[in-house]
């Protein structure tokens, strides 16, 4: 039993210690710089290039190694290849599309509890005609995961707002409770509204709304950001 300890940690201990800091050194090398639901500019040529140099690498790991930094990076770059055929190759954009869907769906097989990857899902969606319910139904999911996290709930206002028109009556009523729940406490989702109330007439009156019904503070909050914005 001792020679098998010492064995152990003479031989398969350091063999178990080098795979795994081989490992970490790879998902380090593949990892984005920049977090994958940002856009890249198509005017930052050189960081388009080397998110393709690390999605493609991220490729051949993917097959061995099932990390979250590697789904990020090869979807980011599917979205870039995306937006790009949007402006310039329409006719390419549903395949594309299509890919970007299915590799997202892929990643919530490993991790389905990410607010995020549920809400980009919703966001693919909303490219497509008749996918009003999937989009949806995604929405509800990034919600009911993270419903206290001010980060993501801040997206998922904008994302409301920028999409009420498709939204269900249930994520209309989320999307106002997340206002509500974390605005007193979170001066950029007050921000964030008062952009939207600015910059998007569908949003202008349900922002106003809510604005209605909120605390003094939140009021004069929002009121002072709409007049610096102006």
């Amino acid at each position: 039993m001792k020679t098998l300890i010492n064995q152990y940690f003479k031989f398969i201990f350091p063999l178990l210690i080098f795979l795994l800091l081989a490992r970490e050194t790879a998902i380090l090398i593949a990892t984005p710089d920049e977090y994958y639901l940002e856009d890249v500019s198509f005017f930052a040529p050189a960081l388009i290039k080397a998110d393709r140099q690390k999605a493609s690498f991220s490729d051949q790991l993917s097959v061995y190694i099932s990390n979250r930094k590697l789904v990020h990076i090869r979807y980011k770059t599917c979205v870039q290849t995306l937006n790009r055929y949007r402006i310039f190759d329409p006719q390419k954009s549903p395949a594309q599309r299509q890919k970007c869907i299915q590799m997202l769906n892929a990643a919530l097989k490993a991790a389905p509890a990410s607010p995020l990857i549920w809400l980009e899902l919703a966001s693919l969606y909303t490219q497509q005609k008749n996918l009003a319910g999937q989009m949806n139904q995604s929405l509800f999911n990034a919600w009911q995961i993270a419903k206290h996290q001010a980060w993501v709930g801040q997206r998922r206002i904008t994302f409301s707002l920028n999409n009420w028109a498709k939204l269900s009556d249930a994520n209309k009523i989320h999307a106002k409770a997340d206002f509500m729940h974390f605005s007193p406490r979170n001066r950029g989702i007050i921000k964030s509204l008062a952009q939207q109330y600015l910059q998007n007439p569908i949003a202008k009156p349900i922002a106003a709304a809510w604005i209605a019904e909120s605390p003094l503070k939140t009021q004069k909050q929002f009121v002072g950001y709409v007049r610096a914005a102006r």
